[in-house]
């Protein structure tokens, strides 16, 4: 959060800048012996309350949502950036919805958020940032993405796309811009196989491993295959656009090659092996065929061409990787686990304020590797100043198929007295696969120079801390000294409160016995039912046993245990599977049961944590682990609300 103060903005009270109604009122009394004068005065009145009335509506209605790419055209190997920028006085912005994108293969590429606080006012401002890679040559429309922020609905602009058709990558059976088939030679060999490879068998622990998976097609497909990945249990994913698209002559057979890649970190140290890769296919069956040519399809005749394909299921070959861990010699005390080559660039948005105003300070890391799981670096004591995090921001690129980007974090420091102070330089730590050595970067000291509050700056502090008190005190309630006196209920039994109670008290239990056992028979039966009674109580065990591994100094189960809580807890409520459950999936339904989006987000924040502490080899202290296990219960008690 950037807390920012602008003298420039209009104030937003009607007094100090028009004429209130009172006096309008008052002035309207002191001419009211001329009627002309009276007119005149009840006139501007209303006209200066509907102008006040606009400017408020114009305040209130200060959300922006629209949607911008980086080109307009592009080719089948070229990838067009799309971002969805919000922007508005609102302290929560939900995750965008967007429109049907079938004509493109899409990828999250991050996304960017920023706060200010001026003059009382929150304004929020969050960039979704996705990739976009075209499937198809044609024109096409990106249709409006769509928000839902306080009850209204925001949509965007359609944007319109054209995407050039490229020579020299039909695959096998398709015409070419001559109108005649490509000729192949006859069938013989493998007309379809994938195989997978990886840029390097032995890497360092979060170090990137390209994978590729290639498809060779011989042969006409009769509809789109069907992919299952292969299983990276101990990597950390990131997809790699674009889709490559080629031809290539294999012992003189020529195949349409379509290439897919993927950035995987490796997690842990050891022997890890990637799973096989699956592809389903629909061929044209050649032996029932008149001809065994596959690219003589325009010379059939016309029921040939409705005859039955044949599936075929392809597999590829598992890849071992030995993962080396980072060495112990050299290993900086801060280091925190990442593994790659950055930059380091700190800076505070001004040197000199007053006592009470705002500095923020931006820490920004750059450079090529997992850049989502590069942690915050460590700020210096600053016992003179008040700090509070304003969050972080990230973008992330594939550029040349190497993951890489920007993580900025920001903080806001506020001085309490004057006086000249240095903050002193911020280090970070990451170790270098290419040079095999640790690397520690240091930002500059930074001067700042605190001027005694002005006059102003003093009576504002003054009325925020008299409004703070208000808000603290509105709940107390005083406390009854004396409970009243106690009339005489007479000496007759039935007229005894207590007695009567008494007699309600077997009602009461058999009621209650009946409800046990319709519960108990409703538990038997649905097993939906049975899991959303028992989901709070179960995650509360798997909490219980995290909270456990917090003393064993055991990080990495505990978050893993934290985790399986939620994503238990999770499925148990919606009635599905929890080793299928993805975060979009999370998202999709949650936001379908009706749940808040804030709940939707806190939950899906603390998976990534969960993912992000799992995947960096450093540990986490007690004092860490403790406040994420608080926020883990709060966001489980809100879901269950």
């Amino acid at each position: 959060m950037i807390l920012m103060y602008n003298t420039n903005v209009l104030p937003m009270s009607p007094n100090t800048c028009y004429p209130s109604l009172w006096s309008i009122h008052g002035e309207r009394a002191r001419v009211r012996g001329n009627p002309v004068e009276t007119m005149k005065k009840t006139v501007l009145g209303v006209l200066l309350f509907l102008f006040i009335f606009s400017a408020s509506l114009c305040f209130a209605q200060n959300i922006s949502f629209n949607a911008t790419v980086d080109k307009t055209e592009a080719g089948l190997d070229d990838q067009i950036t799309l971002t969805i920028s919000v922007t508005g006085d609102v302290k929560s912005i939900p995750q965008p919805q967007l429109p049907a994108l079938g004509d493109f293969t899409v990828y999250s590429a991050g996304r960017s958020q920023n706060f200010s606080y001026v003059n009382g006012h929150m304004s929020s401002s969050v960039s979704f940032n996705y990739v976009l890679v075209p499937r198809k040559a044609g024109k096409f429309t990106i249709g409006p993405a769509r928000i839902v922020i306080d009850g209204k609905t925001y949509q965007t602009n359609p944007i319109d796309i054209t995407v050039a058709s490229e020579t020299g990558n039909q695959p096998p059976g398709t015409p070419s811009q001559s109108g005649k088939a490509v000729e192949q030679p006859q069938l013989s060999g493998k007309d379809l196989f994938i195989e997978t490879v990886v840029d390097k068998k032995k890497a360092y622990v979060n170090e990137q491993v390209t994978l590729t998976l290639r498809f060779y097609q011989g042969v006409r497909l009769f509809n789109n295959p069907e992919y299952t990945p292969p299983s990276l249990t101990g990597f950390w994913s990131e997809d790699l656009p674009p889709k490559k698209q080629y031809s290539q002559t294999i012992n003189g057979r020529q195949y349409y090659v379509q290439e897919l890649k993927t950035a995987i970190f490796p997690t842990s140290s050891g022997k890890l092996t990637i799973g096989t890769a699956e592809l389903k296919c629909t061929v044209e069956d050649v032996d029932r065929s008149m001809s065994r040519d596959p690219f003589a399809m325009f010379d059939r005749d016309l029921f040939s061409l409705f005859r039955q394909g044949k599936p075929v299921v392809l597999k590829s070959k598992p890849i071992e990787i030995e993962v080396l861990p980072l060495p112990e010699m050299g290993r900086p005390a801060n280091f925190s686990g990442t593994v790659g080559n950055y930059k380091l660039d700190v800076r505070a948005d001004k040197n000199q304020v007053e006592v009470g105003q705002p500095i923020t300070l931006k820490t920004k890391i750059s450079g090529a590797g997992n850049i989502k799981s590069v942690g915050e670096p460590a700020i210096p004591d600053m016992p003179d100043f008040r700090t509070y995090s304003s969050g972080s921001s990230e973008n992330v690129s594939k550029d040349n198929f190497q993951v890489q980007g920007v993580k900025t974090y920001e903080q806001v420091l506020i001085p309490k007295k004057a006086g000249k102070y240095t903050i002193t330089p911020i280090e970070f730590s990451f170790f270098d696969p290419k040079t095999k050595n640790y690397q520690t970067l240091k930002s500059e000291p930074i001067l700042l120079s605190v001027l005694p509050p002005s006059q102003a700056s003093q009576t504002e502090m003054a009325q925020l801390s008299k409004q703070e008190i208000g808000r603290s005190v509105k709940d107390i309630r005083y406390i009854k000294l004396s409970s009243g006196k106690l009339e005489n209920q007479g000496d007759h039994l039935y007229k005894n409160p207590l007695f009567l109670f008494l007699q309600l008290i077997p009602l009461v239990a058999f009621a209650l016995s009946w409800r046990y056992q319709k519960e108990r028979e409703k538990l038997n039966s649905d097993i939906g039912y049975a899991r959303q009674r028992r989901a709070h109580k179960l995650a509360k065990k798997r909490l219980d046993r995290a909270r456990k591994l917090i003393a064993s100094s055991n990080s990495k189960d505990f978050y893993s245990e934290v985790a399986q809580a939620l994503l238990q807890f999770v499925g148990d409520k919606l009635n599905l599977s929890a080793h299928g459950l993805t975060k979009d999936r999370i998202q999709t339904e949650l936001f379908g049961k009706g749940v808040s989006q804030d709940n939707i987000d806190q939950i899906l924040k603390l998976l990534d944590t969960c993912d992000f502490a799992r995947f960096a080899p450093g540990s986490s202290s007690p004092d860490e682990m403790n406040r994420f296990l608080t926020q883990a219960e709060v966001a489980i008690v809100k879901l269950e609300e």
